[in-house]
């Protein structure tokens, strides 16, 4: 976490905060860059662009100032997500014609040249804003200086924000306008695609959330500074009472920043600066910083039990020599506590271990949190650096579910994340859930396998970051008693030009130490169609296809555990349905898989077309023909076959030229072929 130097003035009385010295440099400087950043926790590469924003403040701390606006529709929460939005953002988005994100504006400047269909404005791509910064900004001479203080009471929770001016040169317009904008730091919350700013996510695997906008204290656009002539100075000063919260947003005292701006009317910034940061405490009272850092090993996918620990921290030069507490809880669970007397000099930090928790959820973490609550003479002033908390915890069920396994996602509404019998591990809460076409607003297909059911379950490839991972591990199975194992299922996958989106089928006997992979595809092996970059990919029934996959590595093995494990590369869309987990003994599987033989010919077939079957016994068979849409234009039920070879010829006289999925269900088991109709 950021830390903050504190200027403690001690409340005696009603005394004046600012001393009546100038606090603005009256010689010509440079100008100050701003950058106006356009941002959402739903952006993808909205955290790159924080990124770049770090790397330019880092090289220019005193000279460069980055404003966070979440606005637009990738700013917009979900049920349960923090809102980061202001009233303020649309207005200053729109003047800069902001249309693709991450975007931003380097002190409201319009770079010709720069433009482009996604940024036609003030607005640019992230990969202009180092060299609008130091090559532009930075490098010209500016006729105006601004400094500024800021104060916040701590008994009132009122800020007074002091800007001082001063021109240096001429060739101001005759009207400029000051702009205060109060911003908040250390904000935990979700964000996609974080993967790409790692400095910023937390132990928790949350996101670190900072210069997030929260008010502009002066307006709109600024308040009207209406001489600018060559050697005026002028002052303004502003109240501000600090809310609770915003849109449900705690507002953490120690954790705001001022940066006042000139602009040219509303459009041109000049320059700016931070505000030297006061605070303001009852007489007899010390501020300190305690932060926890969790500590925690993670236990293994199956161990049952875990030790908390976390690290507290003491980032205040004041002694703590009192009693403070620390307490921990699992899963949202009761807090247990612990009061420390030792202690915690300036500086110095102490691990704090708890006695072991026992692990009975699938997925589970342990918060931490630290206070000062019980000691009357110190104010905790960053209370946002109080509480941690551990990564996801995901934990395998002791118990096996059998010695088979089926899923065909049909019994979940969309969108839903935990499946029943798995453990999901999706640690960046990456966008991975079932889908049917009643969650796809126009969608008049179905979304199940070649379109013959309702429902799959999607890894979102377009939304979700490159490298990040989502694993879908089956409860385990008991295989001791059976051989012939394998695996059958249905996928669709697009790329979105010629990304290597990869989907991995793997076992392990060992309880995730160790994996196996048994079948592995990426990109253009993956691939059941063409390329689609004008969307999201969703699947018709012919842009499906089927994977067979021996197991009989797991043959008389006890707890095994299968996993579907999905890589992004920031390609499209993943589907995956019917998933059928099978032995020797399970009904129709083995003649399907291992003696049964299915085949139609012509193809492509005018009028009419063979159904060839190799039958190692007695078989119900039927089979279905559906369209592109996914309908069914004809099904006839076969009945009982004899074992042995059968020839069946299907009138398709009917039907219009182009391609067709025929399914051949024999016993249950469905084996899907395609056939062009000429």
């Amino acid at each position: 976490m950021k830390k903050f130097t504190f200027f403690i003035a001690m409340l005696l009385g009603s005394i004046s905060i600012f001393a009546q010295a100038t606090i603005v440099d009256t010689t010509a400087q440079n100008r100050n860059a701003v950058l106006e950043e356009f941002t959402g926790i739903h952006c993808t590469w909205c955290p790159d662009g924080h990124k770049i924003s770090n790397e330019i403040e880092a090289a220019h701390p005193n000279n460069f100032f980055a404003i966070n606006i979440h606005v637009g529709g990738y700013a917009t929460p979900n049920a349960g997500e923090p809102d980061f939005r202001t009233s303020f953002g649309t207005a200053i988005s729109s003047l800069c014609q902001v249309q693709a994100y991450p975007a931003g504006t380097m002190n409201r400047h319009l770079f010709t040249g720069w433009q482009d269909s996604n940024f036609p404005g003030l607005a640019m791509s992230r990969s202009h804003w180092k060299a609008a910064a130091e090559d532009s900004i930075m490098n010209k001479p500016s006729y105006v200086n601004v400094a500024a203080t800021a104060s916040i009471n701590l008994s009132t929770r009122v800020m007074t924000i002091y800007v001082e001016g001063y021109f240096t040169g001429s060739g101001a317009p005759a009207s400029m306008n000051l702009n205060v904008a109060v911003l908040q730091n250390n904000v935990e919350g979700p964000q996609t695609g974080m993967s790409k700013n790692p400095g910023q996510v937390l132990p928790n695997g949350k996101y670190n959330h900072m210069h997030i906008l929260r008010n502009l204290v002066s307006g709109q656009w600024g308040t009207p500074i209406d001489t600018t002539t060559q050697g005026t100075l002028f002052s303004r000063t502003y109240t501000y009472t600090i809310p609770a919260d915003i849109n449900g947003v705690p507002m953490e005292l120690g954790n705001l920043e001022v940066i006042a701006f000139l602009a040219e009317s509303h459009q041109e910034v000049i320059t700016g600066n931070k505000a030297v940061m006061n605070f303001i405490t009852p007489a007899g009272i010390s501020l300190v910083d305690l932060s926890a850092k969790n500590m925690t090993t993670l236990p293994g996918l199956c161990d049952a039990s875990i030790t908390p620990k976390v690290m507290i921290k003491n980032n205040s030069s004041t002694v703590i020599a009192d009693t403070f507490n620390v307490s921990f809880a699992y899963n949202g669970g009761t807090a247990i506590s612990q009061t420390i007397t030792t202690p915690l000099n300036a500086g110095d930090s102490t691990v704090i271990t708890f006695s072991p928790v026992n692990v009975t959820a699938q997925s589970s973490n342990i918060s931490f949190s630290t206070d000062v609550d019980n000691t009357v003479h110190l104010i905790d002033i960053q209370t946002g650096n109080n509480v941690t908390a551990t990564p996801t915890i995901f934990h395998m069920p002791s118990a096996t579910i059998g010695a088979t396994h089926t899923e065909d996602f049909e019994s979940y509404p969309s969108y839903t994340k935990d499946i029943t019998n798995t453990v999901i591990l999706n640690p960046t809460d990456a966008a991975a859930f079932t889908i049917n076409k009643g969650g796809v607003t126009g969608l008049t297909y179905e979304l199940g396998g070649y379109g013959a059911s309702t429902s799959s379950y999607i890894m979102n490839f377009y939304g979700i970051a490159a490298g990040e991972t989502v694993d879908m591990l089956f409860h385990k199975l008991d295989c001791s008693n059976n051989t012939g194992y394998g695996i059958k299922f249905d996928y669709a996958y697009a790329q979105y030009s010629s990304e290597n989106d990869r989907l991995q089928v793997q076992y392990s006997d060992d309880c995730g130490a160790t994996w196996n992979t048994v079948w592995d595809k990426a990109g253009s092996t993956l691939k059941t169609t063409a390329p689609v970059s004008s969307g999201n990919f969703f699947p018709k029934a012919n842009e499906w296809a089927s994977a067979t996959i021996d197991l009989s590595a797991i043959d008389g093995k006890s707890g095994v555990i299968i996993a579907f494990k999905g890589t992004s590369d920031y390609g499209n869309n993943l589907y995956i349905d019917n998933i059928n987990i099978y032995n020797s003994t399970t009904v129709g599987i083995k003649t399907t898989a291992a003696n049964t033989s299915v085949n139609i010919y012509p193809n492509p077939a005018k009028n009419q077309f063979n159904l060839a079957i190799d039958l190692a016994e007695n078989s119900t068979v039927s089979y279905s023909i559906m369209n592109s849409m996914g309908q069914t234009v004809k099904s006839f039920d076969l009945g009982n076959l004899s074992a042995g070879s059968q020839l069946q010829k299907i009138n398709i006289s009917d039907l219009a030229q182009g391609l067709y999925m025929v399914q051949i269900n024999i016993n249950g088991t469905i084996t899907t072929k395609k056939l062009t109709v000429k």
